[in-house]
């Protein structure tokens, strides 16, 4: 019985916990460059694990009374709840978070990037076009020497579950689009989707041009991607012609072989540090 009681507790905790965990090692709490007279500018750096939301609302509460708290986030992720509470604490306090250039912030960290809320009460995140932000999905740490029962495996799936809808209740708690766990799950736990700066702009991120230091307008990209969604649309619904023949290859005329299109690629951005981004201008397991 003490024996069945342990593998519980083990896949209990290796769903909750295991899912989204890198090896121990706090968030670093510091004054960011940026600080200012009007702006409290915070990095948060290094891994996501228990206790760091605590961490941090104790350091903010030290803080001097200033304008508007901004966090510029540089991390690969960690403990997965952890990361929620640390989204929940920004949108609460309405604490505007960045991912700035050369700087990454993946899994948990992104999921608490998500949280970012300006002073206006709106959704307030943004990234630097050479700033990373990914999402990749669960996975599940075992161990090969135990048999795990028929029961365990259920409370894995029911875990899981659980996990799943606390993501989605967190993203509608701080008002953010649940494509985001579309893309999230679209990743295995071994890969990451970074989010393209297109992406970011549908997810309501503001993105800043790291060349040109200045806000992407966000219209023109969601009406090109509007458009594009449109045509795609209408192309699939178009009937095969009866007879139609197929494209033309090597293999079956003996002819060079056809060149293929190359899709279109968005040119990168060279980096250069934009202004912080204010209110006025204008949201995760391995979590890791």
């Amino acid at each position: 019985m003490a024996t069945k009681q342990n593998i519980q507790n083990l896949v209990a905790t290796a769903a909750l916990l295991g899912a989204m965990t890198l090896p121990a090692a706090a968030l670093d709490i510091s004054k960011h460059a940026k600080d200012s007279p009007e702006i409290n500018a915070v990095l948060l750096k290094g891994t996501v694990t228990d206790g760091d939301a605590y961490e941090l609302k104790t350091y903010l509460n030290k803080l001097p009374k200033k304008a508007m708290t901004v966090v510029y986030l540089d991390s690969p992720g960690g403990n997965l709840r952890e990361g929620l509470k640390l989204g929940n604490l920004f949108f609460e306090r309405k604490i505007e978070t960045v991912v700035d250039e050369k700087a990454s912030c993946t899994s948990a960290c992104a999921l608490a990037f998500l949280g970012g809320r300006g002073t206006n009460d709106k959704p307030m995140r943004a990234k630097v076009s050479t700033g990373k932000v990914g999402f990749h999905s669960f996975t599940r740490d075992f161990n090969d020497n135990i048999t795990y029962s028929a029961g365990d495996l259920k409370t894995v799936l029911q875990r899981t579950q659980t996990e799943v809808f606390n993501i989605a209740e967190y993203l509608r708690g701080i008002e953010t689009n649940m494509d985001v766990l579309r893309i999230m799950l679209g990743a295995p736990s071994s890969a990451m989707n970074f989010i393209s700066d297109d992406d970011a702009i549908e997810l309501n991120i503001q993105v800043w041009d790291a060349k040109s230091g200045k806000h992407v307008d966000p219209a023109p990209v969601l009406e090109r991607l509007a458009k594009a969604r449109a045509e795609a649309k209408i192309a699939a619904a178009q009937p095969t012609a009866p007879g139609t023949p197929g494209p033309v290859t090597a293999a079956s005329d003996g002819g060079a072989s056809p060149i293929k299109p190359t899709a279109a690629v968005t040119p990168a951005f060279s980096p250069k540090r934009p202004e912080t981004p204010t209110a006025k201008s204008d949201s995760a397991g391995r979590a890791g």
